[in-house]
């Protein structure tokens, strides 16, 4: 067996406090904060060179709040721009920070290295099942050929939205739509941009997102059937040319209330921690995480729900209403862009969008903005 830092292991098991699965952006951050409180862990992903396809984008507060690396920034967005189905264009210019656009493989290979650094063990190999369940977890990870017990008192399973650790605790995974997205070398664009329409994106919305040298298009679904050629349409109403680097995955819908079964805790796309209507996820993801792992250090398991919901549930719950609501016809598209149009509107945004702080000011003027649509 040979971790990440090459250390080989010829022992078929192992004992760790914590074994964490899956060492995306939820993953390390998990592993990051139970090494820097001494607590014994063992990360293992499947794969370290897998890029997942995302949109790659995160709220500037979030560096700091979460001490993440600037090196896998790509390009700073400080505008959006809203088009609904009729054509309609709202820009915003992003005031008080930025959408910083990072390099996935990059982004997570770096957070990866912050929890090595801090003293977590990383382990290349695939989870396969839950052995034992119980006041100790007995887990069988695949390592190479050869399968591996990893005994733990806690595990934090963020292995994304297939994630066979949900499977193996026999835990409903949450509901999921699905994304159609390519890289294109041109045209290039300063502005995250968000298409409305049903002809391209019933329910959901179309993107053109820039990563410095190049951007990504893509659109959104409930099924998998049928999005391509609502992808095609949307790239001719942009005026963008058809590529062959489509790549397809899928994106959990919140509401499932997944959290912990036992001392099994789930994060991320695991636990289907993904804003509504906005779709974002990799903050959301790295502080359930963080949640989780404060949570297994208090040896408290139940703390890690009372923790993301406090801080979250609110937020989640609206922004699923406005969804609703909003996205359901190409009528409710236009008010949507037309609301956003409003000076306070946009003001109210930036605050609950790019600080992400527990801010109860900024959330409490976006419910009364839209107040009278979620009743």
């Amino acid at each position: 067996m040979v971790t990440n830092s090459g250390v080989k292991r010829s022992s078929a098991s192992l004992r760790t406090k914590v074994l964490v699965i899956g060492g995306g952006p939820a993953g390390s951050t998990a592993a990051r904060v139970l090494a820097e409180n001494n607590v014994d862990t063992v990360l293992v992903e499947k794969d370290f060179s897998f890029v997942k396809p995302c949109g790659g984008g995160i709220p500037s507060g979030a560096f700091e709040e979460l001490d993440l690396p600037y090196a896998p920034v790509k390009k700073q967005i400080r505008k959006i721009k809203m088009v609904s189905p009729s054509g309609r264009t709202v820009e915003v210019n992003l005031k008080g920070g930025f959408i910083a656009m990072v390099e996935r493989g990059q982004f997570d290979s770096i957070l990866r290295q912050k929890a090595e650094d801090a003293g977590a063990e990383l382990l290349q190999g695939r989870f396969r099942r839950f052995l034992e369940i119980g006041r100790q977890i007995i887990s069988e990870v695949i390592v190479g050929d050869s399968p591996v017990r990893i005994t733990s008192d806690y595990v934090i399973a963020a292995d994304g939205i297939n994630s066979r650790a949900l499977v193996s605790a026999g835990v409903t995974p949450p509901m999921a739509c699905y994304v159609i997205t390519q890289r294109l070398e041109s045209p290039l664009t300063d502005s995250c941009e968000f298409w409305f329409g049903s002809e391209h994106a019933p329910g959901f919305y179309s993107w053109v997102f820039p990563h410095g040298e190049y951007v990504s298009t893509g659109t959104g679904g409930f099924r998998i059937k049928g999005l391509r050629a609502l992808h095609e349409n949307f790239l001719k109403r942009r005026q963008l040319p058809a590529g062959d680097s489509l790549r397809g995955y899928k994106v959990p819908l919140w509401g499932s209330n997944v959290f912990n079964k036992g001392r099994i805790l789930f994060a991320g796309d695991a636990a289907g921690q993904v804003m509504p209507l906005t779709f974002e996820g990799i903050y959301y993801a790295m502080k359930a995480a963080q949640f989780a792992a404060e949570a297994v250090i208090r040896d408290k398991p139940s703390e890690y729900k009372k923790l993301w919901k406090k801080r979250f549930h609110t937020r989640f719950s609206l922004m699923k209403r406005l969804w609703r609501y909003f996205l359901k016809d190409d009528a409710s598209m236009e008010k949507f862009v037309s609301i956003c149009e409003r000076p306070y509107v946009q003001e109210a945004s930036m605050r609950l969008w790019l600080n992400k702080k527990a801010d109860k000011g900024a959330l409490l003027s976006y419910i009364n903005i839209f107040r009278k649509f979620i009743v």
